[in-house]
């Protein structure tokens, strides 16, 4: 009996380990396309710190890859074994079809509990840390948060346009200081100009603007326009200096999201409060609970996810019975794909009176009931 044990799960740990490794592949390399690679390229980051980036990556992957994987591993095996008639012979020697299963289920809920902590601390620490790295980076070399052809306004009072951008090199550069009311206090427009930052004498961070071909307008603040007009400077070489304030609440800063929070920084939330307004209402505080209870509890579905969809795909794998590597990955797609549009759907519920976060785990007990019942037909036949 521990042979066949021990024979069952080699077969699929060996297949769920190169499903998960293919699945990690594709996930990972549209994150590393999308934003690392986006970020040295700008100058972001060096090689050496995209190197740390990408490694962060895993642990934020690796979660949704191991449903998918362990649930094409399972189909694999079992799908091939049906096919070639090994689970008619287990049956016949009178091994029980669920006696069969019950140590890849048995692993599969380790695989879930350590999922369950990839989900809850891991992933989010990772991701928490991710951020920091790239935003650090970007610090040092400002430029890398200028996005070409957009109005940028990752510096408090100021906002930034470039027309194209070539390395650290903006080129038709247009900048607007702005006081605390939104009064516009200088424009500048230059033929391109260069970011960085740099320190003064009392060894605050400043942001050092080089600029070629500069035309520069100037405002008094507080100061009446009649009285003290505006003046013009044009200058083939200027330079910049202002205080390197980063607003916190745009792109390009840190700010520590909600799927940043690990599951003991969601769970004090909820008796804290997360994003309230000053003096917050009953509803507004529901509301608040509500959607830290959810993304808390759509972080456990997913781990539960692995032990679902591998109970299912025992008798699933036995009545397809094909052996086929293009069928079992195909049927597996699907399922997982089933799978997290009603997870997804019971997310997209915003009345806390229904209970989201409760409606995010039917989609794993209905796997497990189907599961259950299909078993229960196969082992009679």
């Amino acid at each position: 009996m521990r042979l066949l044990d021990r024979y069952v799960l080699r077969e699929c740990i060996i297949a769920s380990a190169l499903a998960t490794g293919a699945f990690v592949f594709v996930l990972l390399a549209g994150n590393v396309v999308q934003m690392v690679l986006g970020a040295v390229s700008s100058g972001r980051v060096s090689p050496w710190e995209a190197c740390e980036l990408i490694a962060l990556l895993f642990p934020t992957v690796l979660p949704y890859a191991l449903p998918m994987g362990i649930l094409t591993g399972v189909l694999l095996t079992f799908g091939r074994m049906g096919a070639d008639g090994e689970i008619t012979a287990m049956k016949a020697s009178g091994i029980g079809l669920w006696r069969i299963a019950a140590p890849v289920w048995a692993v599969a809920a380790l695989v879930a509990l350590a999922s369950l902590w990839l989900n809850l601390e891991a992933g989010p620490a990772s991701e928490d840390d991710f951020q920091k790295v790239l935003l650090g980076s970007a610090q040092q070399t400002p430029a890398g948060l200028i996005q070409a052809g957009k109005l940028n306004r990752q510096f408090k009072g100021l906002l930034i346009r470039a027309e194209e951008k070539e390395g650290e090199t903006l080129k038709r550069f247009h900048l607007w200081q702005v006081d605390g009311r939104g009064q516009l206090l200088q424009s500048v427009r230059a033929k391109s100009a260069k970011l960085s930052k740099s320190t003064d004498v009392q060894g605050h961070s400043i942001l050092r603007i080089e600029m070629l071909d500069a035309n520069m307008t100037t405002r008094p603040e507080g100061e009446d326009t009649l009285a003290h007009p505006e003046s013009f400077v044009s200058a083939k070489q200027a330079v910049l200096e202002m205080p390197l304030s980063q607003r916190p609440d745009e792109k390009g800063t840190y700010v520590k999201k909600l799927r940043m929070m690990t599951g003991g920084e969601m769970l004090a939330a909820m008796e804290t409060g997360w994003r309230l307004p000053e003096h917050p209402t009953a509803e507004q505080r529901a509301v608040d609970r509500m959607m830290l209870a959810v993304q808390f509890m759509f972080r456990v579905s997913t781990a539960l996810s692995i032990l679902s969809l591998a109970m299912l795909a025992v008798p699933l794998a036995i009545s397809v019975g094909r052996s086929e590597t293009s069928v079992s990955a195909g049927l597996a797609l699907g399922l997982a794909l089933t799978y997290y549009m009603l997870t997804s759907m019971a997310t997209w519920v915003k009345n806390p009176a229904l209970h989201p976060e409760v409606l995010v785990l039917m989609p794993n007990l209905l796997l497990a009931a189907v599961a259950c019942l299909l078993m229960q037909k196969a082992a009679r036949h």
